[in-house]
């Protein structure tokens, strides 16, 4: 691969010695640009003796920016070097610095170790140059071989980047006169788009640039370096070393999934995460349709998992492929929509290092114009290090401690599967192997029964499980809702009104089991009482950062449209056109608020609109 090496210049002595310490130094394939501000008998003279060099003359006076834009645009290799006529280089430098970018993929620029310089690529090294020089850069080749390590900044006096990324971040910005911040703009822009920065510790070439304080030439650098950082915080508004200073890396991210026959949905899955994740970890466990297929256009690391009825067993083994910093989790037909995806960048660059665990919204069913109905909290990003475990044969969960972060990130699942009785069929065959059931697993083996419509043993389960006492609050609390609606669909109301009071005990009202209470008591025909459940669902304030599944119709417009219902029943038509506006502000276009609306109009309560 060729690289072309921009070298920037204003004395032809420090030009003449640069190019002669290049070629000294340089043996793999490169192009040299140099640019220079103005065209003098000496460079001309030099040039001729210098055929192979191409010379750009720009502006008198131009600036860094302005010399490094115009050498780049000359430019056609992949790879691009910005120097000044003040560095030297040493034996095997080029070769160095290429490797280390092109073994970080996201990478858009590195740069060298140096001495006499600012920063992290500064080493202590005595001044003067000859052939130590290259003693002390094999010395430090031979004990950092292809090391490298991630900065916020690096200088522009000598870096080298990839054009592809300087063409996307357009080059250094010329508002920036003379020298200064034009690197630190550069690198912010880089930093922003998501690149990352290194440094190669292989790598040394020497700054021999001196300065001699309070000389003109000191007094005049000092002054370029005041007005630059005055344009940087009018463009920034704010200071931009310091800014590149406290940047946050990127958090690293390894997703893990395990799958079975998902050809439906795994490309959607895998590309709303794609810019997101930095490893894709896939666990097949045994797949007979395009599912591995599909997989391997986004990633290698392709596993087959012995299926053992058993779903944390798969997981944990997916999380013991990981090798990013953080790990997520989702199912194939889960997505990221773009608005999620884009808050979701926002945190991956901004997570603080000391987070062991991001809870995220699941947002697990929509009505019919798109408005979420129920949903809730789950753990989704965890801190691999921690070494957190799936717990449970189905409906596992993932148990986490320490700092966690509540995001505002929702994660869309979109079930394009039909019911199935798989989950079922496992906890029947632990319960017929007579293996013991925890209290989590004998809560949602009565949910699948209640899903398949089982009342009486879907009921059972539900008593087991409270009569143990020691389930999650939550839990606690959604069974006896449900245990409820047993016994209602069993025809035994009276009992369903009094399971569900009993959720009363260890907590203040639910909006979901005000509204069942609501229900029942419609389905008698007692709508006062109806009204008084409904009125107190509507009263509620929805739980904030829950883990609890909420469905969202019973804290919003739900007990409104029961209670216009109420109302009307009861005579009170004034009452229920108002709890039908009242739900008209969640649910403007449904049919049910549209239809009774024009029965209002019908009976003179409301003004007929405009045709």
């Amino acid at each position: 691969m060729t690289t072309d090496i921009v070298l920037l210049t204003h004395n032809i002595q420090e030009l003449r010695e640069c190019v002669s310490n290049l070629r000294l130094s340089t043996v793999e394939p490169c192009n040299l640009i140099v640019v220079a501000d103005e065209n003098t008998p000496e460079l001309t003279a030099w040039l001729q003796q210098n055929k192979n060099v191409r010379l750009l003359i720009g502006k008198k006076g131009q600036s860094v920016a302005a010399g490094y834009n115009l050498g780049a645009a000359s430019s056609s290799s992949p790879l691009i070097v910005f120097m000044r006529d003040f560095m030297y280089v040493t034996d095997g430098w080029l070769a160095r610095l290429s490797n280390c970018l092109l073994r970080h993929d996201r990478a858009a620029m590195v740069g060298p170790l140096s001495s006499g310089v600012s920063g992290a690529q500064n080493i202590p090294v005595s001044n003067g140059h000859g052939g130590n020089l290259n003693y002390l850069a094999n010395g430090l080749a031979s004990v950092h071989n292809e090391q490298s390590f991630q900065v916020t900044r690096l200088l522009g006096q000598f870096l080298m980047m990839r054009k592809s990324a300087f063409d996307q971040l357009k080059g250094f910005d010329e508002r920036f006169e003379q020298e200064g911040y034009e690197d630190d703009d550069l690198c912010y822009r880089a930093l922003l788009n998501g690149y990352e920065l290194h440094v190669a510790k292989d790598c040394y070439v020497r700054y021999e640039r001196q300065l001699t304080p309070n000389s003109k030439e000191s007094l005049l650098y000092m002054n370029h370096l005041s007005s630059n950082r005055d344009k940087a915080l009018e463009k920034w508004g704010f200071d931009l070393s310091a800014a590149l200073y406290n940047w946050r890396q990127p958090i690293t991210i390894s997703l893990c999934m395990i799958v079975k026959n998902e050809e439906q949905v795994l490309e959607r899955c895998l590309s709303s995460v794609m810019g997101i994740v930095d490893e894709i970890i896939i666990v097949d466990t045994g797949s007979n349709d395009r599912t591995k297929e599909i997989a391997s256009q986004f990633t290698d690391h392709i596993h087959d998992f012995i299926w053992v009825n058993d779903f944390s067993a798969a997981r944990n083994f997916a999380f013991q492929q990981a090798t990013q910093e953080y790990i997520l989790w989702l199912d194939a037909d889960d997505i990221l929509l773009e608005e999620d995806a884009d808050k979701f960048r926002q945190l991956k660059n901004h997570l603080p290092s000391d987070t062991d665990a991001v809870s995220m919204i699941y947002n697990l069913a929509f009505d019919e114009h798109g408005n979420v109905t129920s949903s809730l909290r789950r753990n989704r990003l965890v801190k691999r290090t921690n070494n957190f475990k799936w717990i449970g044969v189905v409906h596992e969960y993932l148990e986490v401690y320490g700092n966690i972060h509540n995001a505002e990130i929702s994660i869309t699942h979109d079930r394009k599967h039909t019911q199935s009785s798989r989950n079922l069929h496992i906890y029947e065959n632990k319960e017929a192997a007579g293996l013991p059931f925890s209290s989590r697993d004998l809560y949602y083996y009565a949910n699948e029964l209640l899903d398949h419509g089982l009342w009486e043993r879907s009921l059972y389960q539900y008593e087991r499980f409270l009569e143990r006492g020691d389930g999650w609050v939550e839990d606690v609390i959604s069974a006896y809702g449900k245990a409820g609606d047993c016994l209602h669909s069993l025809g035994r109301t009276l009992e369903a009104k009094a399971k569900v009071l009993q959720a009363f005990a260890h907590t203040l009202p639910r909006a979901e089991n005000c509204c069942r209470l609501g229900y029942y008591h419609m389905e008698e025909a007692n709508y006062e009482d109806a009204v008084y459940w409904y009125k107190t669902a509507a009263a509620l304030v929805r739980p904030q950062n829950t883990q609890a599944i909420l469905n969202h119709a019973c804290w919003s417009w739900l007990p409104h449209l029961q209670l216009c219902v109420c109302y009307n029943k009861l005579g009170l038509n004034s009452l229920a056109h108002e709890h039908n506006e009242l739900a008209a502000v969640y649910i403007p276009n449904d049919q049910r608020i549209l239809s009774n609306r024009s029965y209002f109009q019908s009976l003179n309560l409301i003004a007929a609109t405009p045709g």
